[in-house]
């Protein structure tokens, strides 16, 4: 491959040099360019590479790409430039050409929602293996290949692994790849370069992803979650969500509707009747878990068991049998895989007994700890135990909220550490403790997070429900700079062996 036709999709001025230079890899990290490397300058938070574009031309790079807004001067850069409009853009453009374009050879869905992306990709890819078909998904728990799973940083990753990705994926015969694209992830590009069989909106709320390190309005956020629409053949959306007219106002995909029976869309171009109509939903339990049932109606015409409980539980299954229908594949294997699901980190029951369960999710604002609260007390435990912790470095309202809907919906609260990010402990702490305290809840603290788990089981009276959220599935704890290890469900098993020991007794 060579520059040329690296670039041959991609929107350029060429500022200097030839563009017939042979390509061996893609760089972005200025320290390690090599020979035959394309470099794609990028601004970053932190750094910015093109104040090192004499670092990166020592390299000796195939060709350099910067913007053409910046300012630069080239009398000692010996490498081929060329200048874009958007350099985040051009790193999804080269990226996809460097790994053959690879999302060409399979079919895609997109999942985008304040809450239930994961879950939600996980019971489609779920549906589609059901299908008979080779699938896998990428997102918060990872890419799941099928006979591995490898570990993201992002839920979302940057467009050149997320390339590098789908074209393991289309080496290993997967036919479907299911990707859950955050805002983040749509605003900065990471997407680019894809054109989805369906994109999936699920909701949009309010207090999550809005501060100095995200989106600076809570507009500006729902306006990235709709750019899903805009690069996707169909589209399925949630027409129980309040913003819902906002986000289809410019999707140029066929829409498809889910909601409930109640729903009412204020906008002619949705219609007023849902293509998928939820009706008299309710909790059933089946093998000692409690799931939702529901009637579905319109395009299909059924009765609807999902593994999961709470009010969202239909939205999101209703919203998997929609995409796996507009994918042309049979409803009833979605429904099939919908009655036995299970995902790690997601209203995840990994102890169940009489006189103590313990759940973990990752609930991590108002809305989200609410929902598996309230969902939880459809076991009726005698106490409904809440150990969690508030994201550091986001808007404060979040960690208020937190705090009320602990306040309100559980018996008892233990507040600890979450991803302090680079925010001390005490000042999340008071945030959390304001809206706590608004609601008259009970509580301690415990700030070493592995302690709290440990105290909440060993400490548990009979009929305990121990929800432990905020982290699901994650392996780790952001704290100033650092990837501190921490896994939830081990901690919890752990602390749930103790009190086993303790009880048989």
């Amino acid at each position: 491959m060579n520059t040329n036709e690296i670039t041959s999709r991609l929107e350029y001025k060429l500022l200097q040099g030839k563009l017939d230079q042979d390509v061996t890899g893609l760089c972005f990290d200025s320290r390690h360019v090599k020979q035959g490397d394309i470099f794609v300058c990028i601004r970053g938070a932190v750094f910015d590479s093109h104040d090192a574009l004499e670092q990166i031309d020592a390299g000796h790079p195939s060709i350099i790409i910067v913007d053409k807004t910046y300012e630069l001067s080239l009398s000692n850069i010996s490498s081929p430039v060329v200048a874009v409009s958007d350099t985040r853009h051009a790193k999804a453009v080269v990226a996809a050409a460097f790994y053959g374009y690879p999302s060409e050879k399979l079919r895609l869905v997109g999942v985008t929602g304040s809450k239930g992306k994961t879950t939600v990709a996980t019971m489609i890819t779920a549906a589609l293996r059901e299908a008979g078909c080779k699938a896998g998904s990428i997102g918060s728990n990872g890419v799941n290949l099928g006979d591995e799973i490898l570990e993201v940083a992002n839920t979302t990753p940057d467009s050149d692994q997320l390339q590098r990705f789908l074209a393991l994926m289309v080496s290993k015969g997967i036919e479907y790849a299911v990707i859950e694209c955050s805002s983040q992830g749509l605003m900065q590009h990471r997407t680019d370069m894809i054109t989805f069989d369906v994109g999936v909106f699920l909701n949009v709320q309010h207090g999550d992803h809005v501060g100095t390190d995200e989106h600076p309005t809570f507009e500006n956020y729902a306006y990235c979650k709709s750019l899903l629409l805009r690069q996707c053949r169909q589209g399925v959306v949630n027409l129980d969500d309040k913003n819902i007219d906002f986000v289809v106002k410019e999707a140029t995909c066929e829409l498809i509707t889910v909601g409930h029976d109640d729903t009412h869309a204020a906008t002619a171009k949705l219609g007023s009747t849902p293509d998928y109509v939820i009706s008299k939903q309710r909790t059933r339990e089946s093998n000692g878990l409690i799931g939702e049932e529901f009637n579905l109606s319109g395009k299909l015409d059924d009765e609807v068991y999902v593994n999961m409980p709470g009010e969202f539980a239909a939205l999101n299954a209703a919203a998997t049998i929609a995409a796996v229908d507009a994918l042309g594949l049979p409803a009833s294997a979605a429904k099939e895989a919908l009655s036995h699901i299970h995902i790690n980190g997601r209203v995840d029951m990994i102890y169940r007994t009489e006189e103590l369960s313990v759940c973990i999710d990752s609930a991590h604002t108002r809305e989200s700890t609410r929902a598996v609260l309230k969902a939880l007390r459809a076991y009726e435990p005698k106490r409904l135990v809440c150990v969690f912790g508030a994201g550091g470095n986001r808007d404060i309202q979040r960690r208020i909220g937190m705090g009320e809907s602990a306040g309100k919906y559980a018996d008892f609260s233990i507040i600890t550490t979450e991803h302090n990010r680079f925010e001390p402990f005490e000042t999340i702490l008071e945030g959390v403790k304001s809206g706590l305290e608004s609601t008259g809840g009970r509580y301690m603290v415990i700030e070493y997070r592995p302690e709290a788990i440990h105290y909440a089981i060993t400490h548990s009276e009979s009929g305990d429900m121990i929800a432990i959220i905020g982290l699901g599935d994650d392996k780790y704890q952001h704290i100033n700079g650092v990837n501190v290890p921490q896994d939830d469900d081990k901690c919890a098993r752990e602390a749930i062996r103790e009190w086993e020991n303790t009880h048989r007794k």
